[in-house]
């Protein structure tokens, strides 16, 4: 099915956003995680916001792309309608949806993931804020044009979209990313500047303190790094102190 890009959902009213067909959703009491540097749980504590990165800034160069066959399927439906250009008359759209397209990455998993630990904190010296889906969810209600759900993972080669609305190539990557069980959060631009001058990032706002259950420091942290990032917590936000823990993996076996 072909879905114009201009009639992507922009309703206000969470139901509505939840049940957007390119946003899958999981059980709402899964735990998430993001994993990141202490330098970024500093600027989530010191602006209370969370940073959502253009989708064509992420490392996979495929991020926001279309899969071949959904291209093919585009080019043909168009042809069918008389279109002598085929694809190329929505190309420049998609492409420039990408520059439009803001994304926050989160990790769900009932269990903290070795895997994660290492992509996001190689050096050691990261930390991980869990929450639940339903937590995450909540926390957008209020942000009307932010959509929230569960990643797809697909074959580029053989695989195709459902429909080819502008919420679909953010939504979905390549199978090899699969092991990331990603949950994103996801902003389109209503009113984007033009490419060359379209901002890297949006931001919007997360209180830590509202909506984090747990913040777990690195398992392969020195002592020294988990006492920072207590002092941190102490001076920026004393009420999360409780909340802090050592990774589960850091605990000694049984014998």
């Amino acid at each position: 099915m072909i879905e114009s890009t201009n009639q992507v959902s922009h309703s206000g009213k969470l139901s509505v956003r939840l049940a957007h067909p390119s946003f899958p959703q999981p059980e709402r009491d899964v735990k998430v995680w993001r994993y990141m540097s202490l330098a970024k749980l500093i600027s989530l504590l010191e602006t209370k916001s969370l940073y959502l990165t253009r989708v064509d800034k992420f490392s996979d160069p495929y991020e926001g792309t279309l899969t071949a066959r959904t291209a093919a399927g585009i080019e043909a439906h168009l042809k069918q309608l008389g279109s002598s250009n085929g694809f190329e008359e929505l190309r420049e759209i998609f492409k420039k949806s990408r520059m439009e397209t803001f994304a926050s990455c989160w990790h769900a998993n009932d269990h903290e993931s070795e895997a994660m630990w290492r992509l996001y904190c190689g050096s050691a010296s990261g930390v991980a804020v869990q929450t639940t889906y339903s937590k995450l969810v909540n926390s957008i209600e209020h942000q009307y044009d932010v959509h929230i759900g569960l990643v797809r993972y697909i074959d580029y080669t053989e695989g195709m979209f459902p429909d080819a609305n502008t919420f679909s190539p953010c939504m979905h990557k390549r199978a090899s990313f699969s092991h990331e069980h990603e949950v994103r959060l996801v902003h389109f631009s209503m009113s984007p500047p033009e490419p060359e001058v379209s901002p890297e990032s949006s931001k919007i706002p997360w209180d830590l303190q509202v909506y984090a259950d747990r913040i777990y420091v690195d398992p392969y942290a020195p002592t020294y790094y988990f006492e920072a990032v207590k002092a941190v917590l102490a001076a920026m936000c004393p009420s999360l102190s409780p909340r802090l823990e050592w990774s589960q993996m850091k605990s000694l076996p049984f014998y």
